[in-house]
């Protein structure tokens, strides 16, 4: 059995049916490529390719581009190449939001609406690390998860489980090349110094650490998991039209109680990219069970939310309702 192999009985979900592949040209991506078409070769799979020139590099930006167009070819893989548009910004955010948008389009495209990204050990615990220097929550450190349904496809990370060296010297046992990007050594950027910098000096300490984070964002990911469940139910009991029921929260665990109150603002607030509330605007609104009745707090994106007799209320900007002084005293507003 040849590395390949062995490292297609390990990917986790099993694509199937019709996929489309993130496909940069670095080592993950034309690996999971790679292994595709062990499965294509099985009946198992139909893959094609997406490709996303974000154009920040220039030539070595179009040589990626032609590299992938060459192993496309030369595999007899369909591929949709799309040109990002970063309106000259080059942050990570951009240009992953730039991203998102060609794979949304190429699924349009293609009419396959599974997209496989490559995303492998390391990355999962460079974004663990991430996220905990960033103060994040359990549902942060829960990192990426292997499958997951969103607006209208579903997204799959089948080498989750898989390190960058193993994938790697599966391709090189295979003779099968890749491109290396220029800009994973850029210091400007937080995920690059946590691959260049910290994870190596933790890697000097511990040896296997970063296997060892990756599974605990996947031991993380299953509690999230049961969490998440309970609030679903304590959210089912607790909805009103318009708002919040204040009983069935006043009752719940603080951790379910918190997870209720960010599932009710992600599905009411307002519509951004960013829809997650910070540990300390999720308090504020908690704080409101406990108070008094017109109590009012500020909310991202101009909203608030008003504590009423016996729920609470979500009010969008243009809300200009004027009811809202609790009985015998003036109203209650925090930033």
């Amino acid at each position: 059995m040849t590395q390949l192999e062995g490292l297609a009985l390990r990917m986790n979900p099993q694509p199937e049916g019709p996929v489309l592949i993130g496909l940069s040209g670095g080592a993950d991506s034309v690996a999971l490529t790679r292994l595709m078409l062990l499965g294509r070769d099985r009946g198992q799979v139909r893959p094609e390719a997406v490709h996303v020139n974000h154009g920040l590099r220039g030539e070595e930006s179009d040589r990626d581009e032609q590299f992938v167009r060459n192993i496309c070819r030369e595999w007899e893989i369909p591929l949709h190449v799309e040109r990002a548009e970063l309106s000259g910004r080059t942050d990570e955010n951009t240009a992953r939001e730039a991203r998102y948008l060609a794979f949304r389009k190429a699924m349009a495209d293609s009419g396959i609406f599974t997209l496989a990204l490559a995303h492998q050990r390391e990355d999962q615990a460079e974004t663990f690390l991430m996220h905990l220097m960033r103060g994040a929550g359990p549902e942060g450190l829960g990192g990426m998860k292997p499958a997951e349904d969103r607006d209208g496809y579903r997204l799959i990370r089948p080498l989750l489980d898989i390190s960058g060296a193993e994938l790697r010297n599966a391709l090189r046992e295979d003779g099968t090349p890749w491109r290396e990007d220029g800009s994973n050594r850029d210091g400007r950027y937080f995920r690059n110094r946590i691959r260049n910098e910290l994870l190596p000096r933790m890697e000097e300490m511990m040896p296997g650490s970063a296997g060892r984070i990756a599974r605990t964002a996947e031991l993380i990911r299953r509690d999230n998991e049961a969490l998440e469940m309970a609030a679903e139910k304590i959210e089912e009991a607790a909805q009103e039209s318009p708002g919040m029921k204040i009983l069935p929260l006043a009752g719940a665990p603080e951790a379910v109680r918190s997870r209720v109150l960010r599932q009710w603002w992600r599905r009411e607030g307002p519509e951004r990219e960013e829809r997650q509330l910070s540990f300390e605007q999720t308090r504020r609104l908690e704080s409101l069970l406990d108070a008094p009745r017109g109590t009012i707090i500020n909310l991202p994106g101009g909203w608030r939310a008003r504590r009423e007799k016996d729920h609470l209320r979500l009010m969008d900007p243009t809300d200009r309702t004027r009811n809202n002084r609790p009985r015998g005293g003036k109203r209650n507003e925090h930033d």
